[in-house]
């Protein structure tokens, strides 16, 4: 195992390498042997590889709310902004990763990855299976009605299947360049396309060349809804036990990467020391 990490250290990621460590200790357990990684002599190796060849992640950048609103406003009026507008909020409000948003339906079925159910008090989005839920229990996240209707999740949803007219099936669908919906439901890389677009449409709007308007969408992704909902939650001084539970995280420092780069600049020591 040793032999195996130091050969490809540099060449592979350190997340790379984690992924191949897991599936290797993973074989062992499966043909009845007990892989070791505890051992001091492991340990130590292991940490220099990371302090010598990890970077710090790649994470795309978080949609906060001001930057979402820009971007919904800039969204066009038609049955591609309906969809996008509803895509974009339901994404943002449920804190959910690219392809459980890719891959809701409008209603409960057998083999169904995850649904939308409305009630009086807004959405319920149902997750069957996800990343930190790999037993397939399941999880139900709420989401109510906005403030202003312009942002609200809950009304940019109904519109979307008063629009399209959907009543089963994949909940968001294809649409093509000519405005024709398909049947089959988007990809997890439809929603990041999704983000981009309307991050550069909203740059654009705001008097940013063609140019520089693609080099700032570039930085958001399918992840920056989720991070957006998290960062903006913690800006506007949210439990942080709140956020943990919209995100499903099973470990609060996972939460807290968020809740720091919410928190930035407030309760912070230097504007505290009357410079």
């Amino acid at each position: 195992m040793l032999a195996y990490l130091t050969a490809h250290a540099g060449n592979l990621k350190i997340s790379t390498l984690q992924r191949h460590l897991t599936a290797i200790r993973e074989a062992h357990r499966y043909a009845g042997f007990e892989l070791d990684t505890s051992d001091v002599s492991f340990r130590d190796v292991w940490r220099g590889i990371r302090n010598a060849h990890g970077t710090p992640a790649n994470q795309k950048a978080a949609l906060i709310t001001a930057t979402l609103r820009r971007a919904l406003a800039a969204l066009p009026d038609n049955l591609l902004g309906y969809r996008d507008r509803a895509l974009l909020l339901i994404g943002f409000a449920a804190a959910l990763r690219r392809s459980e948003l890719a891959s809701l339906e409008v209603a409960q079925r057998d083999g169904a990855c995850g649904w939308i159910e409305e009630s009086v008090e807004g959405l319920t989005v149902h997750i069957a299976r996800s990343k930190t839920d790999q037993t397939g229990e399941g999880d139900a996240i709420g989401i109510p009605y906005g403030s202003s209707p312009e942002t609200c999740p809950v009304r940019a949803y109904k519109a979307w299947l008063q629009n399209s007219c959907i009543s089963a099936g994949p909940a968001f669908r294809r649409i093509t360049r000519h405005g024709r919906m398909g049947s089959k439901a988007i990809t997890d890389r439809t929603v990041a396309r999704v983000v981009k677009r309307a991050v550069a449409r909203a740059a654009l709007s705001d008097g940013l060349s063609g140019e520089d308007a693609k080099l700032l969408a570039s930085k958001f992704g399918g992840h920056s809804l989720r991070a957006g909902l998290a960062t903006s939650a913690a800006m506007n001084d949210a439990p942080g036990h709140a956020i943990q539970r919209q995100l499903r995280h099973t470990r609060f420092d996972t939460t807290m990467r968020y809740i720091r780069a919410g928190q930035l600049f407030k309760q912070n020591a230097a504007g505290m020391a009357g410079l």
